[in-house]
């Protein structure tokens, strides 16, 4: 019999005006990075890139997400959610990082990082 368990991960950093700014957390379990919700918040104005490294790795955004791999994604007064099946193995450092390109204004960012665990049991 298979049971599917899911951990969360939350991240909230604020980045000042010309500035980056990252948070880190380490995976609680083992298992598959499925899902990250991210909000960006009123008056960002496409201005604040998000991206997610698996150490040194970026792997949100990448061209199968919709990114370049190279640069973040930036939106505005919106919640979007990404699904980038990422493979993590417990205590694995996961980063939110944030380019933030507004010469006025400081914004933060919330993030939440969802991971499926699969357990089998018998009987």
């Amino acid at each position: 019999m298979e049971r599917r368990n899911t951990a969360e991960m939350t991240y909230r950093k604020t980045a000042a005006s010309l500035k980056t700014a990252s948070q880190t957390r380490w995976t609680p379990v083992k298992g598959i990075i499925n899902r990250i919700t991210i909000s960006w918040p009123r008056g960002c104005n496409f201005l604040v890139e998000v991206m997610f490294n698996d150490r040194t790795v970026q792997f949100l955004p990448t061209p199968e997400t919709g990114g370049s791999g190279t640069r973040g994604v930036a939106l505005d007064n919106f919640t979007e959610t990404l699904n980038p099946a990422w493979p993590v193995e417990k205590d694995t450092p996961i980063e939110m990082f944030l380019i933030n390109h507004d010469n006025t204004y400081s914004h933060t960012i919330s993030a939440i990082v969802h991971i499926s665990k699969e357990e089998e049991f018998f009987r």
